[in-house]
């Protein structure tokens, strides 16, 4: 397991596939600018008024502007330096790795973690710690959302704006994974990914 990733690591997969990010970062604002709105609005319609939410894997800050604008107190969490650029300008940002998110912010800090394709360069073991560590910073009954690929393989992906390490989840590996965290599941959205909704329990 790791403790604390090195972020200077050329070896290191999920390193090596943010970075990767950095290539064209306001083409893929742009890309994504419309995609699955209604995700954030409706997983912002499940948290009490003015919910303290952490935006696991920012990005270029789509969802911290959505949520911010429905009255919730979100703050990302950024590894990819470039689109820390792009998301301050939507919301407060912390530059970390995923995987050091429990030395980053006290137990029961959020109302809601928001992991919306944060998880995918990590390998199943990093997302099994990543999911007890989410578990730890919410608050009881507390939401999570995550996503995570189900199809193709797990491995190097060469994609238009770079190369990025992918971890697929048959079957319903990362439901059992979810349950272990401490989650007690509450709506599952198949397809390519499959996006699970869940609480802390």
């Amino acid at each position: 397991m790791m403790g604390h990733p090195d972020p200077t690591s050329e070896q290191d997969p999920v390193v090596r596939s943010v970075a990767a990010y950095s290539n064209e970062p306001q083409a893929y604002a742009d890309h994504y600018a419309h995609h699955l709105l209604d995700r954030p609005h409706r997983f912002a319609a499940s948290l009490p008024a003015a919910a303290r939410i952490l935006d696991l894997g920012c990005g270029p800050g789509r969802d911290l502007r959505i949520f911010a604008a429905l009255g919730h107190r979100p703050i990302g969490l950024e590894l990819n330096l470039d689109f820390v650029e792009l998301a301050r300008h939507q919301g407060d940002v912390v530059v970390g790795d995923i995987r050091a998110v429990s030395t980053l912010f006290p137990p029961a800090s959020f109302d809601g973690v928001w992991a919306q394709a944060s998880l995918v360069h990590l390998s199943t073991d990093e997302t099994a710690q990543a999911l007890a560590d989410l578990h730890a910073l919410l608050v009881p009954g507390g939401h999570c959302y995550a996503c995570v690929s189900v199809t193709g393989a797990t491995g190097w992906l060469d994609e238009p704006d770079g190369r990025r390490w992918y971890t697929v989840w048959p079957d319903e590996s990362f439901l059992d994974a979810v349950r272990a965290a401490g989650f007690e599941i509450t709506d599952i959205t198949r397809g390519p990914y499959i996006e699970v909704w869940a609480t802390k329990v």
